[in-house]
């Protein structure tokens, strides 16, 4: 390829030098590229791997609750997520996914022994009870012991090991730390990383004795849940009380192509997506034609009413309502 750039590069490179091509097809996109002599071929197989590139990045963003500078409008359309309107949420969104990824560099350059005290208060803040650091101190390279108190009748034991790395866990530290538990014990891995997948199956191994993982992400989550090295900044928004006020304000007109960032609750977890129209919801990068089928996605392929699972909240009242009520009657 052309300038060594990859095919993730080329893709944003034709996206964003054309600000008004909002959406192009992988077939068209090749050709673009072809034409600029960024590729050296514009063959089906090249469109191919151009296609599977963009789609992994997706997923991968997804995988890593992250945003991926692309988005799918199905049918083999892409486009980049930046050129989406974007909610006041989408904006406090990123701005914490900036500050937690800060936060994830501090840890790496933590020392160890304030890493070791860090884990332990997270375990407290879990409801963990008698944590002790063990440090260098520990059996088998345990660094932190904690007991979970169920009901006041039963006690888990556990026995936590924490490593401040930036490459992946794997199978033999998993191992490792299974060797050093006693009967009885459960053992947990904290990293700034994450796991292998080897690492997971040997964690998950039913007939072995229980390994817990927490992945730097998961880390950081607790860390800004419980307060730990963030401060909870609070954002007021204003608007005008129109019953309040005796004024004559003119209505406002609402931009074309403006959307309103939409969320609901599954399963203790939140999501957001962005409405534009009754057949168009963007829904972690990707476009659905109704709000039904981007909840259907959430809920894993079964149905719902999405104009009753969707919410979204009123600024003039601050009030959240069901997104049936954007609809048109």
């Amino acid at each position: 390829m052309a300038e060594n750039l990859t095919y993730l590069e080329i893709a944003y490179k034709i996206l964003s030098e054309e600000p008004k091509l909002k959406q192009i097809h992988f077939r068209d996109l090749t050709r673009k590229s072809f034409e600029l002599q960024l590729i050296e071929s514009d063959d089906i197989i090249i469109a191919g791997n151009i296609a599977s590139a963009i789609n992994s990045d997706i997923r991968k963003a997804k995988s890593q609750g992250t945003e991926s500078k692309f988005i799918s409008y199905g049918k083999g359309l892409y486009g980049l997520y930046e050129h989406e309107p974007k909610g006041i949420f989408a904006d406090i969104r990123n701005k914490n996914h900036e500050v937690k990824q800060q936060l994830l560099e501090a840890l790496h350059v933590m020392q160890p022994s304030k890493f070791e005290e860090l884990s332990g208060e997270v375990l407290r803040n879990l409801g963990f009870e008698n944590v002790q650091i063990t440090g260098r101190t520990g059996d088998g390279g345990i660094d932190v012991t904690g007991e979970l108190v169920v009901a006041g009748v039963i006690r888990n034991s556990i026995c936590v090991q924490v490593k401040r790395w930036r490459n992946n866990v794997q199978r033999s530290n998993i191992s490792e730390l299974r060797g050093s538990l006693r009967p009885h014990q459960t053992g947990l891995f904290i990293t700034t990383s994450d796991f292998s997948k080897p690492a997971t199956e040997e964690a998950n191994d039913p007939y072995k004795a229980p390994i817990s993982m927490m992945n730097g992400n998961k880390l950081v989550d607790l860390l800004c849940e419980f307060g730990l090295g963030v401060i909870l900044e609070k954002v007021t928004i204003f608007d005008i009380d129109k019953d309040e006020l005796n004024f004559d304000f003119p209505e406002a007109t609402e931009s074309i192509g403006k959307g309103i960032e939409i969320f609901t609750n599954y399963k203790n977890q939140k999501h957001f997506a962005i409405y534009f129209s009754p057949t168009k919801i963007i829904f972690e990068n990707e476009v659905y034609k109704s709000p039904s089928a981007a909840g259907t996605k959430i809920q894993n392929g079964m149905p719902v009413n999405g104009w009753k699972f969707w919410k979204f909240l009123d600024t003039k009242t601050g009030k959240t309502h069901p997104l049936e009520r954007l609809r048109k009657k």
